[in-house]
């Protein structure tokens, strides 16, 4: 059923005007915590409060998902059914992440490399190579978790662009360097001639590419035939999308830092995420309420784009990872039987750290024009050690700062001598906050954003796990390599 075509539109439709009425009142929000606009999983806590959305639109918003068959469609998914229709394949990511894969030959092929590596200390570096899903995920999670990781040290190359190259391969020495080359097609163009070039590299230092170079893929005999010694590849399912596959194989580089326990830590997280997504009611379902509210701001209210603004430095890449999420995912033009969608989907993501953004884009969000509706994501207790160097403090300045910002934007300020200074308000924000960066609560973090992707896609009507004009894309660059007349 099209968005469009749902029963429950033409009604959503006139409580827009309502939602633009209603008044925010920080006071009693933070008294009413039983509210349907608190949610709390675990320590995992989302504040609603200022999302600008009456109670009952919330609850048609919930009818609107029922209609749409939401509960059916999260059923097939983890069912294993072929919901990725374009490809005629299932989505089964979230198994990388279930106790179940513990007891599989592929992960104990996994878990023992890692330990033998990290056990034996012959490298210090490692250096992953891979792009889009093969390093967004994994180089975001491993600048989060830069706390838990120890040697060795973890350098990313992602891209073509030989003064990174150059950086990276600087700060190594070949002959105590780990390399990964991460594909899942084996056929990416950036991951193979930064792999080529790699190689050079390792043999001009006298170190056999052979013993040093291993391989993540969903096509392990491509990787052999490239040169990659069959016992280094290390496979995950074609089932399992580059955008949602930090938790295969592809997160193999982060248990090499992390060790066996955190990762699986992490995977743990984002299995807890899992059960809560398969077995809570719509109505308390936080990734479920999380995509009502981004389809409401999308198709509702006409806000074109999704801010992120983590209170974390750590979590910058988050943002990221978070674009290629949900444009990846949900940038389409068509809904999954091929007909035009009759109502846009996939806002565009973007954000910044805080409080950075305050000192860059906040002027925009605060009086533009465009009002841009909001994700605040903060861990309440960001230090282990707040105390030393009054880190404490400085942890209190940043959230006070979090509650100013989006108190500011809700509440909007009038000041009838200056309109310079006036702040219309009414601009809506979600905090998401945790207790802290751990491995659990960051694969927490990653598998709710996934399932807020996912379930938008399911009202939308599209396929959420193809991504046919990046092929597209791919397959002109490669005419472009291979022609003689090359001009820009």
């Amino acid at each position: 059923m099209q968005l469009s075509e749902n029963p429950m539109t033409p009604g959503l439709r006139k409580k827009v005007k309502d939602s633009e009425e209603l008044n925010f009142d920080p006071e009693n929000a933070r008294k009413n915590k039983n509210s349907a606009f608190f949610h709390q999983f675990e320590d995992l806590r989302v504040d609603l409060t200022r999302s600008f959305i009456p109670e009952e639109t919330l609850i048609d918003l919930v009818a609107l998902a029922n209609n749409a068959d939401v509960s059916q469609k999260i059923k097939m998914l983890f069912n294993g059914d072929k919901i990725n229709s374009s490809e005629n394949l299932a989505v089964e990511h979230q198994n990388q992440r279930s106790p179940e894969r513990f007891n599989s030959k592929e992960w104990g092929h996994l878990e023992n490399f890692v330990k033998n590596i990290r056990a034996n200390q012959n490298y210090k570096s490692i250096i992953n190579i891979g792009v889009g899903g093969s390093d967004l995920g994994v180089s975001a999670v491993c600048d989060i978790l830069k706390s838990y990781d120890d040697d060795p040290y973890l350098h990313f190359l992602s891209n073509l662009d030989p003064s990174i190259f150059g950086h990276v391969l600087s700060r190594c020495d070949p002959r105590t360097t780990l390399i990964v080359v991460s594909s899942k097609s084996f056929e990416t163009v950036e991951a193979l001639r930064n792999a080529d070039l790699v190689r050079k590299w390792l043999k001009a230092g006298k170190v056999d590419y052979k013993k040093s170079m291993i391989a993540v893929t969903a096509y392990p005999e491509k990787a052999v035939a490239w040169g990659i010694s069959p016992e280094l590849v290390f496979n995950f399912p074609k089932t399992v999308g580059g955008r949602f596959s930090v938790w295969s194989a592809i997160g193999l580089p982060l248990a090499l830092v992390l060790g066996v326990t955190k990762f699986k830590e992490f995977l743990a997280g984002g299995h807890a995420i899992d059960k809560h997504f398969q077995e809570t009611e719509l109505s308390k379902n936080i990734p479920v309420l999380l995509a009502l509210l981004r389809i409401w701001n999308r198709n509702f209210r006409g806000f074109n784009s999704h801010v992120l603004l983590p209170y974390e430095t750590t979590l910058k890449k988050f943002i990221s990872w978070s674009q290629q999420l949900e444009m990846e995912s949900n940038g389409k033009t068509v809904d999954r039987h091929g007909n035009p969608l009759k109502m846009a989907a996939a806002p565009l993501i973007w954000g910044d750290v805080g409080t950075n953004w305050q000192h860059s884009f906040g002027q925009f969000l605060m009086q533009g024009v465009d009002v841009c509706p909001i994700d605040f994501l903060y861990a309440r207790n960001s230090m282990k050690d707040e105390n030393e160097f009054g880190y404490e403090f400085n942890h209190k300045i940043n959230l006070s700062n979090l509650l100013g910002q989006a108190n500011a934007l809700a509440l909007g300020n009038s000041d009838r001598m200056n309109s310079h200074k006036n702040c219309e308000g009414k601009r809506p924000s979600t905090i998401i906050s945790w207790n802290e960066n751990n491995p659990y609560a960051i694969g927490r973090l990653f598998a709710l954003y996934e399932h807020i992707t996912i379930v938008c896609g399911f009202i939308w009507d599209l396929n959420s796990f193809d991504q046919w004009g990046v092929q597209y894309g791919k397959t002109l660059a490669q005419e472009y390599i291979n022609s003689k007349d090359l001009v820009l």
